[in-house]
Parts: structure tokens; sequence; C-alpha cells
């Protein structure tokens, strides 16, 4: 019998995944809460310490059962940086829309998420951009990304492979794993760094 080499390793991270989501969703709210306000802190500790002054920076607003990642928005428009949010396009493309505390978010017709209301953007704006912020469910420690399986970010990180933005992933500490534990493909794209409530893990 053959093997699907490809089959196995989708079959691979549909486990990790499912797994990982399961004690995402154990986290009671109150600890989730607690947790995002770590993230935003540790994130703004880290942007403090940056080389220059950090005006633009490109993030997400979480889904339910990720890290929470409304207190990080905030915080970081509070202390004068211009945050910009992904909103999904056809064809597995992203696009990129202000986000001020308060605004409007509509749910997306092609993915499970909230996106932001207003004009768009696109990849122009990397190029004053310090850094990109964006989800996944682990990272292990060559910064190789398991993500949700939509394959936005995958196809949009080598379009600002010349900017000089820092791509960050954020996780729980837990989620941050050893190499090799879960399936990697040719496109996955690796991260630079990565943001827990806890630390900064910098990939060397």
């Amino acid at each position: 019998m053959t093997v699907n080499p490809a089959k196995n390793h989708d079959s691979q991270k549909k486990a990790v995944r499912a797994s990982i989501r399961t004690a995402r969703d154990r986290i009671e709210a109150r600890s989730r809460t607690e947790l995002g306000e770590k993230l935003a802190e540790t994130v703004l500790g880290y942007l403090r310490q940056s080389t220059g002054i950090v005006r633009k920076v490109a993030a997400y607003m979480s889904s339910p059962g990720e890290p929470e990642t409304l207190k990080l928005l905030d915080a970081l428009v509070d202390e004068g940086i211009e945050v910009f949010l992904p909103v999904c396009e056809p064809e597995f493309a992203l696009s990129w829309a202000a986000y001020a505390p308060g605004i409007e978010f509509q749910r997306s017709s092609l993915a499970p998420v909230m996106e932001p209301v207003g004009p768009r953007f696109g990849t122009e704006l990397f190029d004053d951009i310090n850094t990109l912020i964006i989800p996944a469910l682990a990272i292990d420690e060559q910064g190789l990304r398991l993500g949700q399986g939509g394959g936005y970010y995958d196809r949009f990180l080598p379009q600002i492979a010349d900017s000089p933005v820092r791509v960050a992933a954020v996780v729980y500490e837990n989620e941050y794993v050893p190499a090799g534990t879960f399936a990697v493909a040719e496109h996955d794209q690796p991260v630079d760094l990565v943001f827990t409530p806890e630390k900064v893990h910098q990939i060397l």
C-alpha cells in the first residue's frame, strides 16, 4: 500500500490542532482575561525596548478560544502606536484596516473572524510596520508555526519578506514546543519571535 506523506502530515496537524483547541477551551474566563492583560504587558515591554521608535504595528483581534488580544490592541493605541488588523480577501489574500477602540467590526464572509470596518491597505503598509503579530496554535523552537489551517498568513508572509517588519506569533507558554512536535510543510512560514503572556521567545 502506498502511503501519502502529505495526507499523514495533514492528519497529524488536525490531531494536534484539536488537542490544543480542547485545552484552550478549558481555560476559565477569568484566567483568560488575566492572561490577556499579562500578554499586553509582555508585548509592550518588548516594543519599548526595541531599537527606534515604534509607530505602527499590525496585529489581530482574537477569536473565541485564542489568547485574548483586545487588551493588547487598546494598550498599543494608548501607547501612541497605530494599529492595523487583517481583513480576509478572496483567494486567501489579506488586506489591512486601522484599529481604534470602539471601531465597528463585522464578521468576515470568508473566514470565522471579526474584521474592522474601514479603508483597506495592502503590502505597502509594511514598509513602516515595526512588528506583525499573528495568531498560532503552537510554535516550535525553530519558529515554525501551527496555524488554524486557513493558510492566509503562509501566503501573506512571503509578500513582505523584503520589508523590515519582525513577525511575532502569540501562543500560551505551554504551546511553545520542541521542534518536531507537529508536522510542517515546505510552505509553512517561520516567525522571528514568540509572545506568550509570560515572556518573549527570540528565535535564533
